[in-house]
């Protein structure tokens, strides 16, 4: 999916059009003086000095005046991140993982600066984010032609595994990270996720080191700490 934007400028144009008042219309209004119509006169009042727009701190966007950084997701099931703030900037990264998230560093017009988990950088569309809020279960795993993220280079990686059953959980390895059924002691496991598994968070509870999510139809809870997607400390209220 190509995410290059149009953008159709109109002319405007603007006119200046002299009013004359007929001389019967001024005799009508009483403003004759030596049988010449005095032309009727506005005053304007003298432009006003507008104060400056106070500084856009850091941390807010300069575009959207969300805070920086945060975190988005795709959009798209293919998304190019480019070098730079434009399309004449080389693409070095090819994303095909609708929901993969990103955190949003920088704002420059439509384009974003954005980090994904592997702690690569480049400018992406604002088209192909939106604001909902997803995981990634991080970690290094081996390519076997699933890939979330393509080098234009050739280079391949992040294959996406999406559960093992809570009945196999001992032949998990040991970066899986288990799916738990609820925040509180009494929990079991539901499922294991392995590393480059993506989920949607559906609420972070204040002063809760857990995370309720849900990955291709399991729902449970995660330790915020395990998973990729999440400020720590911050709060995602439920949908």
């Amino acid at each position: 999916m190509s995410h290059a934007s149009h953008h159709h400028g109109k002319g405007h144009e603007k006119h200046h059009a002299a009013v004359h008042e007929p001389a019967h219309a001024a005799k009508a209004h009483g403003r004759v003086h030596h049988g010449r119509t005095t032309p009727h006169k506005v005053a304007l009042a003298a432009p006003t000095t507008q104060p400056a727009p106070p500084p856009v701190p850091d941390n807010v966007g300069t575009e959207t005046k969300l805070p920086l950084p945060r975190y988005a997701a795709m959009r798209a099931d293919r998304v190019y991140m480019r070098r730079g703030p434009g399309e004449r900037y080389p693409i070095d990264w090819v994303y095909h993982r609708r929901g993969y998230p990103v955190l949003i560093e920088r704002e420059f017009g439509v384009w974003r600066l954005v980090e994904d988990q592997d702690g690569q950088k480049g400018w992406v569309h604002q088209v192909t984010l939106h604001g909902s809020r997803s995981f990634i279960i991080p970690g290094s795993v081996s390519y076997d032609g699933d890939a979330s993220k393509v080098s234009t280079t050739g280079h391949a990686d992040s294959r996406i595994v999406a559960y093992v059953p809570a009945g196999e959980v001992a032949r998990g390895q040991n970066h899986d990270v288990p799916l738990m059924s609820s925040d509180k002691p009494d929990r079991t496991v539901v499922a294991l996720l392995e590393p480059g598994a993506i989920g949607k968070i559906k609420a972070c509870p204040q002063g809760s080191s857990w995370c309720h999510v849900t990955v291709r139809g399991y729902d449970g809870w995660i330790e915020r700490r395990l998973l990729w997607g999440v400020q720590p400390g911050e709060i995602i209220q439920p949908d």
